[in-house]
């Protein structure tokens, strides 16, 4: 598998090329950012998983949700959208 990778000072970008990679990323660019694009072939995506396990990842999923539900009662439709976006808002500030 060959690989390229390179980085670059988001104050150095072309406002194009800029535009481009905050839309990739979905969020604007502080200028003190870098930025680093790699390129690579090889297939990294594994298939959906099908038939049983599908089946079994469902129901692990719907169990957690249902748990989370059961942990929220009683706690106003307000307070938890507030806390969704704060935390939303802080993944999006501090990417690792």
């Amino acid at each position: 598998m060959q690989s390229v990778n390179a980085i670059y000072k988001a104050s150095d970008l072309s406002p194009e090329y800029r535009r481009v990679v905050e839309a990739l990323l979905g969020r604007g660019l502080d200028e003190n950012e870098n930025v680093s694009v790699r390129a690579f072939s090889g297939n990294i995506i594994k298939p959906a998983p099908t038939g049983k396990v599908r089946d079994e990842a469902f129901v692990r999923l719907r169990a957690r949700i249902d748990e989370t539900a059961q942990r929220a009662e009683g706690v106003p439709e307000e307070e938890i959208d507030a806390a969704i976006d704060e935390a939303a808002d802080y993944v999006r500030h501090h990417r690792g």
